[in-house]
């Protein structure tokens, strides 16, 4: 029995190597967890939002030439609140935090599904018990090795998400996007993978899935008293933050095509990102704003490359550097 388990582990290994995947880890709230605990790191700035923010902010490079640690918090398709009141409520927390801007994520009421990743993470953060610290660290391990360990791709679920079949009239099921759309590292950094650059029609594949969420989706953006709410939340937050020494910044990282028009169109620069910053008194760059990164094209609208988030990660350094004593804690 021991040897037909290995036998077919060997070969489902080996297969989804064969086709080209490699070592990527679950998005889920134990690795999301791990980094939460890093928080208190006085050489480090923590990164909370999207899923622009961990496709965008190239950790490396920032290791690299801002000479400390990048902690990625950000949440794909989630909005940054939870995590920033999360960080705000923390006393022993005194850090310096950036916090991208999706608007239709960001702007959102819809709490009950765009923050749920966030609050599980959270949650099991705050609760995490003795035998579940010991769970992660053998799951780490397995992770770092197998291909087939990631479950968001190869769990049975997703294999059976795999199977096409036709919708009852009415019913809308959200189109899924390619397995060799995105890879996640360890410190939770997401990125493209090669076979996904490298392929036109997985680009085509994901693009038009993408449109088509996007074209089916309702939207109502949110105004007056309702967005008023939410500006008043996060600015109770930020001043939490910054009353204990910390420093906060906004960032909004590219996008183009359909996703931007549609951003544009929806939520006005002047009503949501320039009456955020100046609700909140918090610095914010708009990637328009500077011509270095403002022709950066996204792969998919809404993500840059490896190669041009390294770009977009050394430019935001050099934008940093000028915001007094960012790199320096008070």
């Amino acid at each position: 029995m021991l040897a037909i388990v290995i036998g077919f582990v060997a070969c489902w290994e080996y297969y989804w190597r064969s086709r080209g995947f490699t070592v990527s880890h679950n998005d889920d709230k134990f690795i999301w967890a791990a980094k939460r605990k890093e928080v208190y790191n006085p050489q480090a700035t923590i990164f909370i939002g999207s899923s622009r923010s961990r496709f965008d902010v190239d950790i490396a490079t920032w290791k690299e030439l801002a000479g400390e640690d990048a902690i990625q918090l950000a949440f794909g398709g989630t909005s940054p609140r939870p995590v920033l009141h999360n960080l705000a409520k923390d006393e022993q927390f005194k850090g310096k935090v950036i916090i991208d801007v999706a608007e239709q994520i960001f702007f959102s009421i819809d709490s009950m599904n765009a923050e749920k990743s966030a609050r599980e993470a959270i949650t099991y953060f705050q609760q995490e018990t003795p035998a579940q610290k010991v769970s992660a660290i053998i799951n780490d391990a397995l992770e770092r090795n197998f291909v087939f360990l990631e479950e968001g791709k190869f769990g049975l679920n997703a294999l059976l998400n795999d199977i096409t079949l036709a919708n009852r009239p009415g019913i809308f099921v959200r189109p899924l996007f390619p397995k060799e759309f995105s890879q996640l590292s360890f410190d939770r950094q997401s990125s493209f993978t090669p076979m996904f650059l490298s392929d036109a029609r997985l680009r085509e594949e994901q693009l038009a899935a993408r449109t088509k969420i996007i074209a089916t989706g309702k939207v109502m953006p949110i105004k007056g008293a309702a967005l008023a709410a939410i500006l008043r939340e996060i600015k109770t937050s930020i001043d939490k933050i910054k009353s204990r020494g910390g420093m906060v910044a906004f960032i909004r990282p590219p996008s183009n095509g359909i996703s931007l028009d549609r951003e544009n169109r929806l939520y006005p620069r002047k009503e949501y990102w320039d009456c955020l910053l100046e609700y909140t008194h918090t610095a914010g760059y708009y990637f328009t704003d500077y011509p270095e990164i403002a022709n950066l094209i996204c792969v998919d609208e809404s993500h840059l490359s490896p190669h041009d988030a390294v770009i977009y990660t050394s430019y935001l350094i050099n934008i940093l550097r000028t915001h007094e004593g960012w790199f320096i804690l008070k």
